[in-house]
């Protein structure tokens, strides 16, 4: 088999194995390879490798280069939210967990990622809110139920 999916695996592998060469080829292969929604997987892991060798404008790139060639790549939103709460852009940020919220219910971390902004924020309301919606859709998740205890201790003096 000579697929995109098969090559992107094998990029990571080799990512993880620290064949760095050997990444960029096999993401290149799967690239040529990639059609649509594959492509937009491709982006994505590319993002993730570029975040874990610190080249954050390289995973901004990634991640919406993803969401160019699929508008409905909720994980690529996510993380695109992560980097604009990096930068500061709290509004981005909120914007695009809201827009990987919407697109993929069953996904956690944009719930958990908006309760983050909400707990920073001061709406502790909406944080408790997002952190339970959280807990609901991946139940035992430690930080969620961290911070619900932290938003408990904070509403209990209030």
């Amino acid at each position: 088999m000579n697929n995109a999916e098969i090559w992107n695996n094998v990029a990571l592998c080799c990512f993880y194995s620290s064949q760095y060469d050997m990444t960029i080829h096999c993401f290149e292969k799967a690239l040529a390879l990639a059609v649509d929604e594959g492509m937009a997987d491709v982006w994505y892991n590319v993002g993730h490798v570029a975040i874990a060798i610190g080249d954050i404008g390289l995973a901004y790139q990634a991640f919406k280069i993803a969401v160019s060639v699929d508008a409905s790549h909720a994980e690529s939103y996510n993380n695109l939210g992560v980097l604009e709460l990096k930068r500061g852009s709290f509004e981005q940020a909120r914007s695009n967990f809201q827009v990987a919220e919407r697109l993929a219910p069953e996904l956690h971390e944009p719930k958990y990622n908006s309760a983050l902004i909400a707990f920073d924020a001061g709406d502790y309301e909406e944080s408790v809110e997002m952190a339970n919606s959280a807990l609901e859709t991946l139940p035992g998740h430690e930080d969620s139920s961290d911070l619900l205890r932290q938003l408990e201790k904070i509403l209990s003096l209030l």
